[in-house]
């Protein structure tokens, strides 16, 4: 009797912090391109497919990466790039769910800044395995240039999984 309660407490769980994690990469995903001088329109136009991707894989497990490249229209190099690497050990909290708001303002005024004639691209980076998602194709990274990459930790956690952050400078 016991298991079916824990089966189901589990399943809400995970359910309950992909959602969690899914709406605060949005948030986040927008934050960054807002404080970037940027109109983040672009970004809540796709989000109903950028979502539906993200909730697939992580409910598969096999959302390894989401990536922002800014850039300018024609151009092979990102003027700026941000990478939130998921993590699906989570924070160890059952109940934990947090984004620390304070802390990714502070990461981007650290950040690389686009100039205002730069637009962006949402990718989202999975494991080999990973089963297609519509709307979804296979693609290049943009050269990062003179850019150099720096780790920042944990931006997003829930008890079952993670987003750190990683700009590009």
């Amino acid at each position: 009797m016991g298991t079916p309660a824990y089966a189901y407490t589990h399943s809400f769980s995970r359910t309950h912090s992909i959602v969690f994690l899914s709406d605060n990469l949005r948030n986040t995903l927008r934050e960054v391109v807002r404080e970037n001088g940027l109109d983040p329109n672009k970004l809540m136009q796709d989000w109903e497919t950028i979502e539906r991707g993200i909730r697939v894989w992580l409910e598969d497990g096999h959302l390894n990466n989401i990536v922002i490249e800014f850039f300018k229209p024609g151009s092979s190099i990102a003027a700026a790039r941000w990478e939130f690497p998921i993590g699906y050990n989570g924070s160890g909290v059952e109940d934990d769910l947090w984004l620390d708001k304070s802390y990714l303002r502070q990461l981007i005024a650290k950040s690389a800044r686009p100039t205002t004639d730069c637009t962006y691209r949402i990718l989202l980076c999975t494991a080999p395995e990973a089963k297609s998602v519509p709307g979804f194709v296979s693609c290049p990274f943009l050269s990062t240039g003179q850019l150099a990459a720096r780790q920042a930790g944990t931006v997003i956690a829930t008890g079952h999984m993670t987003a750190g952050a990683t700009y590009w400078r």
